[in-house]
């Protein structure tokens, strides 16, 4: 996979978008509401968190095709943002215009360039891949679910696109300098990880994500991008259905959901 692969296949995927079925925007029940209100307004104001600075460092990387590549992924997450927020409408969730998590990020992700910039964010996106899985079991909406499905699929690109970048940065690195990095990024990604699910434990508790189960999420993701950032390591992509679980018989807030299934494109 290439930098020119990415950008293709973003290209593909931006044409290729299934349409979601608005019309079955039924209001939420209170249990539900209760549930995902808060998350829905933190992961929406998360998603639309604008590129500028981003594009300007990818700008900088002297790659056409990572910097074209990097404007579609931005403009993959604003749609994310878009999606989640006519949902709020739809629901009578108010947007946020500012979120103290979204500005931890902001802070953490400019100081020291684009690779660690692009680090902070591969964290953030490990934890949204975990939270969509939980939002779309918290619900019996058919939209909201089909919207972590459409969320889910894209977030596998972006995952490999970044993980191709760093392979490509830490390439002749030390083997201690690469060592000391990756430890600090493992509690980067820790502390991320108690931070986000402190903050959306209702969602993720009506998704049958204790933090027993959530950690090991987190982990398990975690541990699967790291080895696509070894050189040689498989820069695969899994369907949206196979990231979403399976309702869990008796569990409280969820129902089965018959929905189209999204396809890759090809």
């Amino acid at each position: 996979m290439t930098f020119t692969d990415v950008k293709t296949y973003f290209l593909a995927n931006r044409a290729s978008v299934a349409e979601l079925p608005w019309h079955e925007a039924a209001p939420l029940i209170p249990a539900e509401l209760r549930a995902v209100r808060a998350s829905l307004q933190t992961f929406q104001r998360g998603e639309g968190t604008g590129g500028d600075h981003l594009l300007d460092l990818a700008n900088q990387y002297g790659v056409p095709d990572y910097a074209a590549a990097m404007q579609l992924f931005i403009a993959e997450e604003e749609g994310h943002a878009e999606m989640l927020g006519r949902f709020m409408d739809q629901q009578g969730i108010p947007r946020l215009h500012t979120h103290w998590l979204h500005e931890v990020f902001r802070t953490l992700g400019r100081p020291l360039g684009l690779e660690h910039m692009v680090r902070v964010i591969l964290t953030a996106e490990v934890v949204a891949a975990v939270y969509y899985r939980a939002l779309a079991e918290a619900t019996c909406s058919n939209l909201l679910r089909q919207i972590c499905r459409r969320i889910l699929h894209d977030e596998e690109m972006h995952l490999a696109f970044h993980c191709l970048a760093i392979r490509q940065w830490s390439f002749g690195r030390g083997r201690l300098s690469v060592w000391l990095w990756r430890q600090f990024y493992r509690g980067l990604m820790a502390g991320t990880a108690l931070v986000v699910y402190a903050a959306s434990w209702r969602t993720f508790g009506a998704g049958g994500y204790g933090v027993g189960r959530f950690c090991a999420a987190i982990a398990a993701e975690y541990r699967r991008l790291e080895g696509m950032q070894r050189p040689g390591g498989v820069l695969a992509l899994r369907n949206a259905h196979e990231l979403m679980d399976s309702p869990a018989n008796g569990h409280a807030g969820v129902c089965p959901v018959s929905s189209p299934r999204i396809s890759m494109p090809q």
